[in-house]
This record gives C-alpha cells, sequence and structure tokens, in this order.
C-alpha cells in the first residue's frame, strides 16, 4: 500500500521524524484509552429453566430369570437341557471342562481389570477437557474502525502547500508554486524574475519544506543546448503568529523577509541546468540532500504491521468451543460403551466362579429355556448363551436426590433410555428406599446430599433383555416460564455482591449488580433482578473487561 515519491528538503530529517514519531507516542495514548470489549445480549447467553430433571441409570433386570454367557476359550463338556424345557431352581443346565477355567478366570479378572483401568483414563480426560479454555482458531480481523481513524489522522495532519498562517511561505514546492520576488505590471500580469544567478527564483520555505520532481522538471532548460532557471530557496524565519518576519533594507528602503538563524544553512541555490534527466512528478525529493523521500502515512504503517503479523500468525493450539463438546460427548459416549463390556465380563466372571468347583452351572431361578446356543459357534458379543425365563415383568433401579422426595412418589413415571438400542421406555416407581445408598451414580448429581434408591416396573419390556443398561431420568419442578439463566462464567464477585460487565446507553462498559439464585445444569445461575434480556455482556474477564472501555457486537479484530 506504500507509495514511494521522491522529496527533497530544506532542513534536517530530525524534524521530519520528530514530528512522525510524536504522532506515534500521541496515538498510543489515545489507543490506551481505545479499549474495546465483546459484548452479546443477555437472550443469546440466556439458558432458560424449565424444570430440574434427576438422572442416573441402572440395570433392567429380572428375578426370574437367568442368563450364562460364555467365553470363546471356554470348553463346553456336556449340555443337559434343550430350547424350550422347563427346569426348576438346582437343575444342571451345562458343564465346562475345568481343566483351565482357574487359568481362564485370571484371564477375565485380567480383562476386567484393563477395562477398568481404561474408564479411569477416559474419566481423567473427561476431566481434562474441563480444565481446558476455549480457543479461537478464526484468523484475526482487520480492524476497519481503527484502519478509518488512522486514514483521517493522516488526512488531518496532510501539509497544506503554503503555510496556513502565512501564505507567503511555503511547505512544499510545486511547478506551480510562485516565487516571492514576482512583481506585476500595469495589466496586472505576473512578471517573473529573469531565473539567472544575478536575478533568480526565490522561495520563502519552512524549515521541513520539500520538492516535487514537477518543480525540477520546471526549471530545466527547456530546449537542448539552453539553460535551466537559477533558484535560492531561504528558510524563512517567523514571528509568534506564524507570520513571515521582514526587515528593512538600509540601500532601498525596501522591507524584505529575514532568514531563520537558526537553521544551518537556512539558504540553498538550485541550478536547474544540473538537475538529472530522472526527476520526475511522481517523486518528491529534499531540497539540500536530494535524497529520496517517503511521506510518513499512520494508515500504511499499520496495514504493513496487520500484514506483518498475519505473515506470522499461527492456529492456536487446543480446542474451540465445538471441538470441546465434542471430544466431552465421544469421551462420554465411550465410557458408556466401556461401561457395558465391564458388565458383560463381570456377569461371564461370576458364570465361571459359580462353577470352578465342579464345573457345572445349575438352575438358579424356575422357569424355561428361552435361548441356547450352538456350542460349535461362538457367540456375538453380549449376547448370552443359554437364557431361563420366568413369567415376572423387568425392573429397574436408579437414584433419586433427597431433595426430591416430596416430589418423587410410587407410581410416578421413569424414562428409561436403553444404551445398547436406544429405544426408550417408560417406567412406573413401584418402591422408594427409606435409607440413603452410599454414593449415586456417575455423572450426576449433588455430592453434597444423601440419595435413595428406588425400584421402577417397566411393563412394555419386550426389546430389552436382562442386564441391559438404561439412562433414567425423572422430571420435577415443570415450569412455564425461562427465566434468566446464564453461564457462572458471566458473573462476578465483589465484596460479597454480584456483579456483570453491562454496555450502557453509551456503549462503554460499567459493572451491573444483580441479585442471583439458584444454580441449575450445574453450570448455570439465576439471575433475579440486575439484568433483562435485552442487555448487552461482556465476558468479565480479561483487559479490556474494565469500566469504560468502548463496546461491540463483532468477533474481535485485530
Amino acid at each position: 500500500m506504500k507509495i514511494k515519491k521522491v522529496i527533497a528538503v530544506i532542513a534536517g530529517i530530525a524534524v521530519t521524524l520528530s514530528a512522525a514519531v510524536g504522532g506515534v507516542y500521541g496515538y498510543k495514548s489515545y489507543q490506551d484509552k481505545k479499549l474495546i470489549a465483546e459484548v452479546q445480549p443477555v437472550s443469546n447467553l440466556n439458558w432458560g429453566y424449565w424444570g430440574d430433571t434427576e438422572t442416573s441409570y441402572g440395570t433392567v433386570t429380572n428375578d426370574s430369570s437367568q442368563e450364562i454367557y460364555l467365553d470363546d476359550s471356554r470348553m463346553i463338556k456336556e449340555i443337559y437341557v434343550e430350547k424350550g424345557d422347563e427346569v426348576q431352581k438346582g437343575d444342571p443346565l451345562l458343564a465346562y471342562d475345568t481343566a483351565e477355567l482357574q487359568i481362564e478366570i485370571e484371564r477375565k479378572k485380567l480383562d476386567i481389570s484393563t477395562i477398568e483401568n481404561n474408564i479411569e483414563r477416559q474419566k481423567y480426560k473427561y476431566e481434562m477437557l474441563k480444565t481446558q479454555t476455549p480457543v479461537k482458531k478464526d484468523p484475526p480481523k482487520l480492524n476497519e474502525e481503527q484502519l478509518a481513524w488512522y486514514q483521517h489522522m493522516d488526512e488531518e495532519n496532510r501539509l497544506t502547500e503554503t503555510d496556513k498562517n502565512d501564505s507567503r511561505i511555503y511547505n512544499y514546492l510545486t511547478a506551480a508554486s510562485i516565487p516571492y520576488n514576482v512583481t506585476t505590471n500595469a495589466a496586472g500580469e505576473l512578471v517573473y524574475p529573469a531565473g539567472t544567478a544575478e536575478e533568480p527564483y526565490i522561495y520563502y520555505v519552512n524549515q521541513n519544506a520539500y520538492a516535487y520532481g514537477g518543480f525540477f522538471n520546471a526549471i530545466r532548460p527547456t530546449a537542448e543546448g539552453g539553460s535551466g532557471k537559477h533558484v535560492r530557496v531561504i528558510v524563512c524565519k517567523k514571528d509568534a503568529d506564524g507570520k513571515m518576519v521582514l526587515d528593512t533594507d538600509e540601500a532601498t528602503g525596501r522591507q524584505t523577509p529575514v532568514a531563520d538563524d537558526t537553521v544551518s544553512p537556512n539558504t540553498v541555490e538550485l541550478n536547474g541546468s544540473d538537475f538529472p534527466a530522472d526527476y520526475d512528478e511522481s517523486r518528491m525529493w529534499y531540497l539540500f540532500s536530494g535524497k529520496e523521500y517517503i511521506p510518513t502515512s499512520l494508515a500504511d504503517e499499520y496495514m504493513q504491521a496487520y500484514e506483518d503479523f498475519m505473515a506470522d500468525w499461527e492456529v492456536p493450539k487446543g480446542y474451540t468451543s465445538e471441538e470441546l463438546y465434542q471430544e466431552a460427548a465421544e469421551i462420554e459416549e465411550k465410557l458408556k460403551m466401556l461401561d457395558i463390556q465391564r458388565r458383560q465380563e463381570q456377569l461371564a466372571l461370576e458364570s465361571m466362579e459359580k462353577s470352578a468347583t465342579d464345573g457345572v452351572v445349575y438352575a438358579e431361578v424356575d422357569g424355561v429355556v428361552k435361548t441356547l446356543g450352538d456350542p460349535d459357534e461362538k457367540p456375538e458379543q453380549g449376547q448370552a448363551f443359554l437364557v431361563i425365563t420366568g413369567d415376572d415383568g423387568l425392573y429397574v433401579k436408579g437414584t433419586i436426590s433427597e431433595l426430591l422426595l416430596d416430589d418423587v412418589k410410587m407410581g410416578t413415571v421413569v424414562t428409561a433410555n436403553s444404551w445398547e438400542s436406544g429405544m426408550t421406555f417408560d417406567a412406573t416407581i413401584t418402591e422408594i428406599s427409606d435409607y440413603p445408598v452410599s454414593g449415586n451414580s456417575w455423572g450426576d448429581g449433588n455430592p453434597n446430599v444423601s440419595y435413595y434408591e428406588y425400584t421402577a416396573y417397566i411393563e412394555d419390556s419386550s426389546a430389552l433383555r436382562n442386564g441391559e443398561a438404561v439412562d433414567l431420568s425423572i422430571s420435577t419442578n415443570q415450569s412455564d416460564g425461562g427465566g434468566i439463566f446464564i453461564e457462572k462464567a458471566y458473573v462476578r464477585s465483589e465484596d460479597g455482591k454480584a456483579y456483570c460487565m453491562i454496555a450502557d446507553e453509551n456503549n462503554r462498559l460499567k459493572k451491573q449488580y444483580v441479585v442471583t439464585g439458584r444454580t441449575v445444569y450445574g453450570s448455570a445461575v439465576e439471575i433475579k433482578s440486575g439484568l433483562t434480556e435485552d442487555d448487552r455482556i461482556a465476558f468479565p474477564y480479561g483487559k479490556n473487561a474494565v469500566e469504560g472501555a468502548a463496546v461491540t457486537d463483532e468477533s474481535s479484530n485485530y
């Protein structure tokens, strides 16, 4: 974006640079006050609330059923029943070859230990995810508002051709610049000096003046073999009002401008015949040194800084909010599947241990052989080899908080969702324990209250099997209104009082004290008063989250 131009200066670069540096430091002070914080409407952050949902999980059971699982390494010596046979408790069902049974039991324990280690690793990963701060992987945007401000300042700082206080003094010279010693004839026409060494063109300038290439072209010879114009450029002395200081010539009685004796040299003689051919109107040069000069532009410097920043910018390491959510969901799914595997392996281990003495598996319930596999074929994973069922229905056990004992009664409907099929079933609570259990199921619940076990009956259980794991949920305290519930991270505390950072009527951040209520969903807090859904709030942490900072509804810019 930089446009290189060639400039000639009357005085040192130091003055020009000091002005530019002063402008940069002036802007630094301005920028310190120009903090910008991103805000969002409360309506976008409001989780709402329509009631509590108490969750736990359980295993479908039937006291009148028995399932026997096989390992592909176990050898069946004999099967005593057939599918459809009626059996009574204590009847032999099958016999294993016990020669390697103890070895297989140890292997099964090792398998269960491996699964449990995997569960702990996944739980650890889940807890580590909670400590991660989301990152933004979108590249920073150019701040168009800041760029426009720089462009405005460039325009404000742009020099006029002549001094604003005295138009006889030039800031820069062009082909159209009129010498000071031009006179006017009787017809009102301008009469230029001869342009010779004895009668040169005289210009009075400020000490940081420069000339365009077109000025040099105008004073070069107009024809081959001709002579160029002689020019005298004088740094003019100015009074307190910025006006040209004049002195009376004793010989002629005329008043002439005074050269500035604080600048050395304050006068330069230019001969148009001596200029090289490469001067042109697109270039600017220092008058004394002939060195090329590129004017300082705040907008150009800002764009260059942004381009340099983007050249080095790399996608930050870490997870975005969406990636954190996805990773957590995947871990939760893995934990469910690992828990199913552990339960299945534990059932198989229990069956192996029961038959470890004589190798015979006995019926534990009265019923009918519903399922019987082929001993020569490997059963599918999770599928029982032999199943005995009675006439009773299926039940599931879950837990509820002591805080809900007044709301949950016998007859309350529980929603059960199968981990394996994803199907949903209704279960009716038939019993609630009078005594609390030692703990609640993994993943949910308040650790500071006691939990009570309940038993629920599943009437339509045709698609369920004994031992199947399900998620359980009970909805209570249903409400018609959502209220305002926002993440705890948007609420800070000061001297025991809660507050949010809110955009005021002037689009500046201020502290807004609020009254909070209960916490729901584990991380959302109720705002009873102090906020409305139309208010806009900022994340109250970081260097921009201070009172008085400007606000924006856009994503954060560079």
